[in-house]
C-alpha cells in the first residue's frame, strides 16, 4: 500500500514539475488542458513505464549476480586446473598466472607477476626457451617445448620439467602458454630406457655365456685328450731330450688353453662349484699376502672391513677367483704408484635404488666395494668392460676374460656387479652379494 501511495505521488511530483517545464519553454502561449480521461490514461502509461524500468533493473540485478557466479565459477577452474597458465609480454614479462603455474614455478602469484619468465628457466634449456618465444612472436606461429624450470626452496633447487604450448593473442603484444608438469613422465620414461639398456645387456650376455659354455665344454674334451696323449708320450722311457722338451712345452700350451676355458666356464655359470655359509671378511683376509704380491711394491693395499658383516653363500674358490682379477685390473690401471681400497660392509637396497639398478631386488645384501685411483675408463669402455674377450690392452697382455668371469661368478651366486669410472681418478667396482642366515655356533 505504501508503495502505492508513493508511486502515485512519484508520478504528481512528475506530471507538476513537467507543467512546470512546459510553461517556461512556452511562456507566451496557453496551458494546455487535459480531460479527466487524457489525465488517466497519461498516469497509466507512466505507471507502466515504472513497472518496465523496475522490472528491467531487477533483471539487470540478477544478470549481475549471475556474471559474478560464473566469473567466480572460471577464477575456480583457471586457478585450480590441471595445467598452469600463463600469459606473457614479448619481453618475456609474466603478465598472469593460475595458482596451478605459481606452484610449478614455486613463487606466490603477487611475485610472480612482473617477474620475467627467463628467471626460471634452467641455463642449459635458455636457447630453447627464446626459441619458443621467437616462434610465437615473429612468426605468429603457435609453439611447444620441453623446459626444466629452476627455483629455490629451503635453500635447495628443485627442478620441474614441464611440456608447454604457446599462442599469440590477438593484440600480438602477448601470448598465452600452457604449462602441463611431466616431471614423472620423463622420470618413468628415462627408467624405461634404462630398463631396456640393462635387458639387452642381459640377453647379449646370456647369448654370449650360452654360446661360452657350449664351446668351453667341447674344447675342455678334446683338450683332455691332448694332455692325455701327451702324458702318455712323456711317459714312454726311449725319447730324446729335444723331443721331450717340445712335448712339455706342448703341455704348458694345453695347460694355458684348459686355463682359458675354465674362465669361460665361470664367465657361462658352469663351473662345478662347492657353494658354503661363510665368513666373507675372513675369506678376503686370507688372501690378502696373496694380493699385496699380485699387486707389487708400487701399489698399496689397504682392507676396510665392515662391522658385524652379513654372512654370505659363496664357493671360498670364488672368492679368490674375484679378488685375483680385480687385482690384476686395478694393477694395471694404475702402472705407477697408487692405492687399491678394499671395503665391505651391510648394505639394505631400497626400490627406488632398484630402479637405477634393476639386476637387484630390494633386501638386505653384503657389499664389497674394490676401488683404484688409476687412470679410469671412459664410458665407452664402461660399457664393454664385462663383455669376453674384450680388452683395451696390447695383444698379448690379456685374453680379455677376467671381468667376464667375475661378472659370471656374481651372476652365479645370484648377485649383481657394477662398474664406475671417472677418467683420470679412478674405477670402483660394486659387488653386492644377497644375505644369509648365520650358520648357528656349535
Amino acid at each position: 500500500m505504501k508503495k502505492s501511495q508513493a508511486t502515485v505521488t512519484d508520478i504528481s511530483e512528475l506530471r507538476c514539475r513537467a507543467e512546470d517545464h512546459l510553461r517556461k519553454s512556452q511562456p507566451g502561449e496557453q496551458g494546455f488542458s487535459l480531460s479527466q480521461g487524457d489525465m488517466h490514461r497519461m498516469i497509466h502509461e507512466l505507471s507502466v513505464h515504472q513497472i518496465e524500468l523496475q522490472m528491467q533493473q531487477e533483471e539487470l540485478l540478477q544478470s549481475k549476480d549471475e556474471l559474478e557466479d560464473a566469473l567466480a565459477r572460471y577464477t575456480r577452474l583457471y586457478d585450480f586446473a590441471p595445467v598452469g597458465y600463463l600469459t606473457l609480454a614479448v619481453d618475456g614479462t609474466i603478465l598472469d598466472a593460475n595458482l596451478t603455474a605459481t606452484t610449478m614455478f614455486g613463487v606466490d602469484r603477487s611475485l610472480l607477476k612482473g617477474s620475467c619468465m627467463a628467471l626460471f628457466v634452467a641455463p642449459e634449456e635458455m636457447r630453447v626457451f627464446k626459441a619458443l618465444m621467437e616462434r610465437v612472436f615473429s612468426h605468429q606461429a603457435q609453439g611447444s617445448c620441453d623446459l626444466t624450470l629452476c627455483y629455490e626452496s629451503l635453500s635447495a633447487t628443485l627442478r620441474c620439467t614441464v611440456h608447454i604450448d604457446a599462442v599469440i593473442q590477438d593484440d600480438g603484444q602477448s601470448c598465452c602458454m600452457a604449462l602441463s608438469d611431466v616431471t614423472r613422465q620423463k622420470r618413468i620414461e628415462r627408467e624405461h630406457a634404462a630398463i631396456q639398456i640393462t635387458l639387452v645387456q642381459a640377453q647379449k650376455m646370456e647369448s654370449i655365456g650360452r654360446l661360452a659354455g657350449g664351446v668351453a665344454h667341447d674344447m675342455n674334451n678334446m683338450l683332455q685328450v691332448q694332455l692325455g696323449n701327451i702324458e702318455y708320450l712323456l711317459s714312454m722311457g726311449e725319447l730324446s731330450e729335444s723331443v721331450r722338451l717340445t712335448l712339455s712345452d706342448l703341455q704348458n700350451s694345453v695347460m694355458r688353453s684348459a686355463g682359458i676355458v675354465r674362465q669361460l666356464l665361470a664367465f657361462a655359470r658352469k663351473q662345478i662349484i662347492h657353494p658354503k655359509v661363510l665368513d666373507f671378511n675372513a675369506a678376503i683376509t686370507t688372501i690378502l699376502r696373496m694380493l699385496g704380491h699380485i699387486l707389487g711394491e708400487h701399489i698399496k693395499l689397504i682392507f676396510a672391513p665392515g662391522t658385524l658383516l652379513w654372512s654370505v653363500k659363496i664357493d671360498a674358490v670364488q672368492i679368490d677367483q674375484i679378488m685375483t682379477n680385480l687385482a690384476l685390473n686395478a694393477r694395471d690401471a694404475i702402472k705407477v704408484n697408487g692405492t687399491l681400497f678394499i671395503v665391505t660392509r651391510n648394505v639394505v637396497v631400497e626400490a627406488d635404488f632398484c630402479h637405477d639398478h634393476s639386476e637387484l631386488i630390494p633386501g638386505d645384501y653384503v657389499l664389497l666395494e674394490v676401488r683404484d685411483d688409476g687412470f679410469g675408463m671412459e664410458k665407452e669402455v664402461l660399457d664393454y668392460v664385462f663383455e669376453p674377450y674384450f680388452t683395451t690392452k696390447f695383444m698379448g697382455d690379456g685374453a680379455g676374460l677376467g671381468l667376464a668371469m667375475v661378472y659370471g661368478i656374481v651372476q652365479q651366486n645370484h648377485g649383481a656387479i657394477f662398474a664406475s669410472s671417472i677418467k683420470g681418478t679412478g674405477t670402483t667396482f660394486a659387488i653386492y652379494l644377497p644375505r644369509v642366515p648365520a650358520c648357528p655356533q656349535i
